[in-house]
């Protein structure tokens, strides 16, 4: 009989340890006291808000849409685009660049390369009407200026933040958003303003 309440008590002991614990859809187990890290793309889901810094990589694109992302995807994703701007070389960076407007879509994307190599990447993504595509941060075109001030709250460069302008990370590598006179957002882009 002892031993048997001795046994029962441990397993209740045991179970207590691991109630701040569950699994998550991969079979990780998850501590409930510790924050839960955001899945890589939640363009498509609902955030929790993290109060954490972001990291450049989250700065890097809209929906399915990353930098660098290459110009055989974007042409599996969006196929050709509409037009095409003359390839001219950048000083700043020494690179080819060429823009791929996709202007049904509402997208246009600045694509770069070495000079005389075929492949490209995005260097830059901007996006206005009809694009529905969302940052990691599940805010797009038609999000409200304080939606987005409060999702990058740790984020914002205020230098370069106005009431018609909100920087995300950097001139150098982040988001930029536009606004109209309904203070919704207009235009993001991603990528580098600045060099």
């Amino acid at each position: 009989m002892k031993i048997s309440i001795v046994v029962a008590a441990i397993i209740v002991i045991l179970s207590g340890c691991n109630s701040n614990k569950s699994s998550n859809e991969t079979g990780q187990v998850i501590n409930k006291d510790t924050p839960a890290v955001l899945p890589a793309d939640t363009s498509k889901q609902g955030v929790e808000k993290d109060n954490s810094p972001m990291t450049e990589q989250d700065f890097g694109g809209v929906g399915e849409l990353t930098l660098g992302l290459s110009h055989t995807k974007i042409l599996e994703l969006l196929g050709q685009p509409g037009s095409k701007s003359k390839s001219e070389e950048w000083g700043a960076d020494g690179l080819m660049h060429q823009d791929w407007v996709y202007k049904d879509k509402g997208i246009v994307l600045n694509m770069s390369n070495e000079k005389g190599q075929d492949k490209q990447d995005v260097f830059s993504i901007t996006i206005s009407k009809p694009c529905a595509y969302k940052t990691k941060m599940n805010v797009g075109i038609g999000s409200s200026f304080q939606e987005i001030m409060a999702a990058y709250e740790k984020n914002i460069d205020k230098e370069n933040t106005d009431t018609k302008t909100i920087t995300v990370g950097s001139v150098y590598g982040g988001i930029i958003f536009n606004f109209g006179k309904d203070a919704k957002a207009e235009k993001i882009f991603v990528g580098a303003a600045a060099e």
